[in-house]
């Protein structure tokens, strides 16, 4: 989760109209709050970010994908899980919940093969 709350507030300072900030305002209900002020990030801390939000694309499950991303989002800055849940009709304590399981698939799946 921190990794991914990273490369959204990265990609949010880095971005620009024609690039990954097009990309999060894409994103359902954002409004551009996040990383309101700027900083400026290495090479390698951008491409940490680019890589690290690549993850979500390993996420099949549509609304799986959708709650995790909401929920980054939220913890990077761009407003209140609860009333993202609550817009949605979502249960904040499930949603959560379900996002931890999410998260550890893609832990187990993104591991090195030497771990294994």
């Amino acid at each position: 989760m921190a990794r991914l709350t990273e490369a959204v507030e990265v990609i949010a300072v880095t971005g620009k109209a024609d690039g990954p900030r097009a990309v999060l305002a894409a994103w359902p209900d954002y409004k551009g709050k996040i990383a309101k002020r700027r900083r400026h990030f290495s090479p390698a801390q951008i491409s940490r970010a680019e890589e690290a939000l690549g993850w979500f694309f390993l996420i099949r499950d549509a609304d799986a994908r959708r709650a995790l991303q909401f929920e980054v989002m939220c913890k990077a800055g761009g407003g209140k899980f609860s009333a993202v849940c609550r817009k949605y009709g979502w249960k904040r304590s499930t949603v959560t919940s379900r996002n931890r399981v999410v998260l550890k698939k893609l832990a187990e799946r993104l591991r090195p093969v030497s771990q294994e």
